[in-house]
């Protein structure tokens, strides 16, 4: 996992310059396929502003050119917040909001405050970063494994958002014990 932190507006920025140069290219059904493959190459050599990118390509799909596929995304922005994508850990606040809640409600969270620099700015980042490395661990979520996986229609269903859920329920322990720690 990289270990900088790609600030929101500079991975917000990225973004944007990779999603408008992918959809306004001329001849998008001849021009698509160069791009987003340009884009997986770099999202797989750990560049977690194209995992990003990658991840919403992936979200709803591309009309008769890319499949939309839930898992592919989820797993994508899951590493994408892993390797430090602010804007990434973002947009996965919508799963894992209530964990946040919970870390903040546990007694440990004076530790887990201090150890880690925690403040009202930078909690969402920081707590969300924790969150996505031990759900990248426990999935098994990695550039190589990413980038290798066939391509195919598999759009959310929510027992899928529930298997995610559970993935967070189940690391949520873990990622508390390891921010209550000192680190070296």
């Amino acid at each position: 996992m990289k270990k900088e932190r790609i600030a929101r507006k500079d991975a917000y920025s990225k973004f944007i310059e990779w999603r408008e140069k992918i959809n306004k290219v001329s001849d998008y059904r001849v021009k698509f396929y160069p791009l987003f493959d340009e884009a997986v190459k770099l999202a797989s050599e750990g560049d977690p502003c194209m995992q990003d990118v990658v991840a919403y390509y992936y979200k709803s799909g591309v009309d008769r050119l890319l499949d939309e596929d839930y898992k592919k995304y989820m797993n994508w922005e899951i590493l994408a917040g892993a390797n430090g994508n602010e804007f990434a850990i973002e947009k996965l606040q919508f799963f894992m909001g209530y964990a946040y809640d919970q870390i903040v409600q546990d007694g440990l969270f004076p530790k887990i405050k201090y150890y880690n620099g925690i403040d009202e700015y930078n909690y969402i980042y920081i707590i969300g970063r924790e969150l996505c490395i031990a759900l990248a661990e426990k999935l098994e979520i990695n550039e190589t494994t990413l980038s290798k996986l066939k391509d195919g229609y598999l759009p959310y269903k929510p027992e899928y958002f529930r298997d995610y859920r559970k993935a967070v329920d189940e690391v949520l322990p873990l990622v508390i014990e390891k921010m209550a720690q000192k680190k070296d």
